[in-house]
């Protein structure tokens, strides 16, 4: 494991509080209103990591971190959201279902002009979008 560079501290505080806190907001919360809740006040300009690194970031920490019953998708998602918007990216959270082995299946995801992050497959091929929150 390395250590983090000095221009990833923050993203890693900001993303590991969110995800600490975002299992008990998400079950007391309306979608709609933790999203509003996570929406920056303001907005920087002046981050030097690229969308990719800083989905990276936020991917690596939810992964590790305990969901307390909520998907790690919507955790990344939420959080991801939140630090682009943070870092005056113009990012689109994403809400999809399917039926999969007589099943429901949820997903939730992050675009940024059109594009995925996070995901191996594009997963508008596998999900009805439900919901949208952001630039579109």
């Amino acid at each position: 494991m390395r250590l983090p560079k000095t221009r990833e501290i923050y993203p890693l505080m900001r993303s590991g509080a969110l995800i600490a806190l975002l299992p008990a907001m998400i079950r007391v919360m309306p979608v709609p209103r933790v999203l509003s809740v996570l929406e920056p006040k303001k907005r920087r300009r002046d981050c030097t990591l690229s969308i990719y690194e800083l989905a990276h970031i936020v991917n690596a920490l939810s992964r590790r971190a305990p969901r307390l019953g909520v998907g790690e998708c919507l955790i990344r998602s939420f959080v991801l959201y939140s630090l682009l918007r943070r870092f005056a990216y113009d990012p689109v959270l994403l809400i999809g279902i399917r039926f999969a082995d007589n099943n429901l299946d949820c997903h939730s995801w992050i675009e940024v002009d059109g594009e995925p992050l996070c995901e191996l497959n594009n997963p508008r091929g596998n999900f009805k979008v439900l919901y949208m929150y952001g630039e579109v």
